[in-house]
């Protein structure tokens, strides 16, 4: 039985970090991702950075490493995600100046002036702006990037309004690679849209969804899917043993619930729009949280599952009506129903980023960390063994 924490990211000075995103490769290394918010730990910040912890293989973590960063402008965290078939660790993320407050409506004409300055201010830096596709094929040693262009869907809003959407990893949950399914080395992560302009909590639930976003050739192009509920933001997903995609979103209902969609292509689509009884969500807006199921092949003491279980499935947040008690829910049906529950840290918490490391048979636990508040500590690495998690039981 095992469990370990360190205060991995920790705030101070300029660096205030938070949106943890963290993968496991074959080889048992463990890359850790966030943001550091210069000055502040707000949405807006005026100049943030994309940076990243290694873990390589049976050592301790290394230094902290800047992935992106423009002094200026905000390299703001998509989602990472794996690629087995070709042993490469990607991370999504948007480079923009900070020029434009996304909570506000503009008109037109001043839209048109800020992305035209936003161009021009790229183009004499020499700097690509927009989504880009951080990607490193030497095991984190170093980093490369291309532009993240994802081809849209046809997607008819409440209101009638024909839009062409696409996606942003921000704030979600890193993606995974299909494993069961006829789209097997599908890279599949989860994503949201904006159809429309918002300035309070009301429009915000009239013009927002989850969806996913989905490449086929081992990340160099991707598509959008179709749009889970409305009023979802920031979602987490699983594959199933028969090849089934469960979507897990945050909301903006204020209900405490976390919001369900399914999907039978591989992610292209969702339906079976509902909510799950047993999870419970932040009270005011909710919150990111963390989904993983692992399969029983893949954990060297099968024992430690129920007979005929096929996998234990994990789903973390904070459980509670406010953003504290960091929690892991545990399932041996994929999600279906929850056996148990085991905490983390019963203080100020946040986000969270879960992913298991099947070199060393643990889970590794990214999660926002504070006492008066979820994130003025920053960003802890929590790791632990199945056993400890299903202790007590």
């Amino acid at each position: 039985m095992y469990m370990q924490e360190k205060l991995l990211f920790a705030s101070q000075g300029r660096s205030n970090y938070r949106i943890p995103s963290i993968v496991a490769d074959r080889h048992g290394n463990v890359f850790a991702f966030c943001n550091d918010r210069k000055d502040g730990l707000e949405d807006h910040a005026q100049e943030v950075a994309l940076v990243c912890a290694r873990k390589p293989y049976q050592k301790e973590w290394e230094t902290v490493q800047i992935v992106d960063a423009v002094e200026g402008w905000a390299c703001s965290m998509g989602s990472a995600v794996y690629d087995a078939d070709t042993d490469v660790v990607m991370c999504s993320a948007r480079r923009i100046p900070t020029t434009r407050d996304e909570f506000k409506a503009y008109t037109k004409e001043e839209a048109e002036s800020i992305e035209s300055q936003a161009a021009k201010k790229a183009q004499e830096l020499g700097i690509r702006r927009g989504p880009v596709l951080l990607y490193s094929k030497d095991q984190g040693e170093s980093w490369q990037e291309r532009a993240l262009e994802i081809a849209p869907a046809e997607h008819i809003h409440w209101d009638g309004t024909k839009a062409l959407i696409q996606g942003s990893c921000h704030g979600s949950a890193h993606g995974i690679q299909l494993k069961n399914s006829r789209y097997k080395g599908r890279l599949l992560c989860p994503s949201r849209i904006q159809i429309g302009e918002y300035s309070d909590w009301e429009g915000l639930r009239k013009c927002v969804y989850n969806n996913a976003i989905y490449s086929d050739d081992h990340g160099m192009t991707w598509k959008a899917s179709m749009p889970v509920q409305l009023a979802t933001g920031e979602g987490t997903l699983i594959e199933d043993g028969e090849g089934n995609i469960l979507y897990n979103s945050r909301a903006y209902f204020q209900d405490q619930k976390r919001y369900l969609a399914s999907s039978t292509d591989g992610g292209e689509t969702f339906g079976e729009f509902r909510t799950d009884s047993f999870l419970q969500e932040e009270k005011y807006i909710g919150c990111n949280a963390s989904f993983l199921r692992v399969e029983r092949a893949m954990i060297r003491d099968a024992s430690l599952l129920p007979s005929g279980a096929d996998s234990v499935t994990l789903f973390v947040n904070p459980r509670s009506a406010a953003r504290e008690n960091m929690t892991v829910c545990y399932s041996f049906d994929s999600g279906k129903t929850w056996t148990g529950t085991k905490c983390i840290y019963e203080g100020a918490c946040a986000y969270s980023s879960l992913d298991f490391n099947e070199a060393d048979q643990k889970f590794y636990l990214l999660y926002e960390k504070g006492i008066s508040s979820p994130y003025e500590h920053g960003i802890a690495a929590a790791e632990f063994d199945l056993e400890w998690i299903l202790n007590g039981r």
